[in-house]
């Protein structure tokens, strides 16, 4: 070691993850948006599945999708 610092690193400073960042989305609004997305993966996925009784018809599939688009929806009225 000689003592010298990494000139690439000297003056930039790194956004620190424990600062939040201002417009940051609300904690709830992005587990509502990933739980409403895995709700209407697993529709879609039930959809075309091999075992009758674990099908879904297009109804659950399109009213899955369509509370996933009003979870985006809210999230994205919460960030302005």
């Amino acid at each position: 070691m000689t003592g010298r610092t990494d000139s690439g690193r000297e003056g930039r400073s790194m956004p620190s993850r424990e600062q939040p960042h201002q417009g940051a989305p609300p904690p709830d609004a992005v587990a509502d948006v990933v739980t409403r997305f895995e709700a209407y993966a697993r529709a879609r996925a039930a959809r075309d599945s091999l075992l009758p009784a674990a099908r879904t018809g297009p109804r659950q599939e399109e009213h899955a999708f369509g509370a996933l688009q009003a979870a985006v929806s809210r999230l994205r009225d919460s960030l302005r």
